[in-house]
């Protein structure tokens, strides 16, 4: 890393300071052999760079910079460099209002997301950027996006609201860091946020959406970095013709702890027996991993148990990733492998930790109901909830439950099961409009066992829950016995 100070620095004004970090990428990029034709680029000094942006610390803005000793192309970016971008930051945070990171757009969005996860308590901008022609260019979007970037950094020079947050700043959009995926590679809008609104939008003038900021942290909590990082994930995309036995043989390396499985529409994946099977041994097997569930969709949500075709991963133990980027996806794995074991993995990787998704899900999970030997007219399991979860935030609930069976009815008899919340009655043969029955599974019996989803109405949900435990009782049909391998309870509740 090379830093320059005194003598190194832009002196233009008082009112701000800046700290630009260069770490390479297509903005600083030239060609090998100057003049010759077809000559390949490769990036650049931070002089050189510096040369094609003069009053770039125009309009009261004092610039420090520091630069990667040996500049990179983007797509040689890993978690080293992510170490080593945050430990720049972490040095000077204390003496700049702000700081811009020059970088390569192929593996940016990892940066980002990556640096939002690792930086705690941070209450100045981080802005990547960079460029999709080189600086160096007549025509290039270069110059504008480095000059875009180093305002929304010197928001008190600009008379601008303060971000605290790590963003990417490209064309005329400001993204939240872990929302940002390049979507083209010729546009000069090059990134976008597919699942949430832009923090801001640049034109002749520039607007930051303060209502969709992140919150500042206490001003008694220090800016730190949190650096570790379990590098021992994987990403695996589904496509048809996938055979189990592939899959097998790629979560069985025994370097990966974690995988982020891109599924089909709303998480949907294979429902084939081997196929299934390699999911439960990696998930459940002698050293469990763990997974999450994102969407190949560039816009939308994994909704796990919404099809039967992913009701299989969920109850197998694969973690939703929501409405999650691949991106931010794969560097919270990384991050929450990094610092949390066991059933803390889930729930850390669940609920939002910086803005990164638009819902937080907890399950509840709770447990088998009997077998086709100890069937019961009504059934009650008790499980509290995550003590983060607000009622008030409460967007939608399901209930699952899985191999729900019916003792002592016949072949081809319709009927209806029927969920409690709180209140468990006394007969299977309550009435249907019961103020405490949150939900109906109308089924009809083959002689096997069936999987089911129900949404609550929230209505009587809300009225319903209350602080601790939670009871549910699922009800048999009159004079007839019900059992259940498993009961679930999804929670799905805005994102602070």
């Amino acid at each position: 890393m090379r830093r320059t100070g005194g003598d190194g620095k832009i002196m233009i004004g008082t009112r701000t300071r800046i700290f630009v970090l260069y770490t390479g990428g297509t903005i600083g990029m030239a060609p090998l052999e100057a003049g010759k034709p077809g000559s390949p680029l490769v990036p650049q000094p931070l002089d050189k760079l510096l040369e094609y942006v003069p009053g770039i610390g125009d309009s009261g803005i004092e610039l420090g910079f520091g630069s990667f000793a040996e500049p990179l192309d983007s797509s040689n970016v890993g978690p080293q460099h992510w170490k080593a971008m945050a430990r720049a930051i972490e040095e000077v945070y204390a003496d700049y209002d702000g700081f811009v990171i020059l970088h390569g757009t192929d593996t940016m969005a990892f940066t980002a997301s990556a640096l939002a996860f690792m930086c705690e308590n941070l209450a100045k901008p981080v802005v990547l950027t960079g460029s999709q022609l080189p600086i160096f260019r007549p025509r290039t979007d270069a110059r504008q996006n480095f000059v875009n970037a180093v305002y929304i950094a010197g928001w008190k020079a600009m008379d601008l609201p303060c971000i605290p947050e790590v963003v990417v700043v490209f064309a005329d959009k400001v993204i939240r860091g872990c929302r940002a995926r390049k979507v083209s590679s010729v546009a000069w809008a090059a990134f976008d946020s597919p699942n949430y609104p832009l923090l801001g939008n640049i034109g002749e003038r520039i607007r930051i959406h303060t209502a969709l900021l992140q919150p500042p942290p206490p001003v008694d909590q220090p800016f730190r970095v949190n650096f570790e990082l379990c590098e021992e994930v994987m990403e695996i995309g589904l496509f048809p013709g996938l055979k189990g036995s592939q899959l097998a043989g790629v979560l069985g390396l025994e370097n990966v702890r974690g995988v982020v499985l891109r599924t089909f529409g709303a998480g949907n994946a294979p429902d084939e027996p081997e196929f299934l099977r390699a999911i439960a041994e990696a998930l459940n097997g002698p050293e469990p991993k763990t997974m999450v569930n994102v969407t190949q969709c560039q816009e939308g949500m994994v909704e796990m148990g919404l099809y039967a075709a992913s009701s299989a991963l969920l109850e197998r133990g694969v973690i939703s990733g929501l409405d999650m980027t691949p991106e931010a996806a794969l560097t919270k794995l990384m991050w929450t492998l990094g610092n949390q074991q066991g059933a803390r993995i889930a729930d850390q990787i669940q609920v939002s930790q910086r803005g990164e998704q638009s819902e937080n899900l907890f399950d509840v999970r709770f447990g088998p109901g009997g077998s086709g030997e100890t069937a019961r007219e009504s059934i009650e399991v008790r499980q509290s909830p995550d003590p983060r979860f607000e009622l008030t935030k409460l967007t939608r609930a399901v209930i699952r439950v899985t191999e729900l069976g019916i003792a002592g009815a016949d072949p081809g008899e319709a009927m209806v099961v029927r969920v409690f919340l709180n209140c468990p009655p006394t007969e299977g043969a309550t009435v249907e409009d019961d103020a405490y029955c949150v939900a109906e599974f109308p089924m009809v019996w083959e002689g096997q066992p069936v999987q089911e989803a129900c949404a609550i109405d929230l209505t009587k949900a809300r009225n319903l829950m209350g602080p601790g435990l939670l009871a549910l009782t699922v009800t048999a049909p009159a004079g007839r016995r019900v059992w259940f391998g498993g009961l679930y309870l999804a929670l799905f509740a805005q994102a602070s």
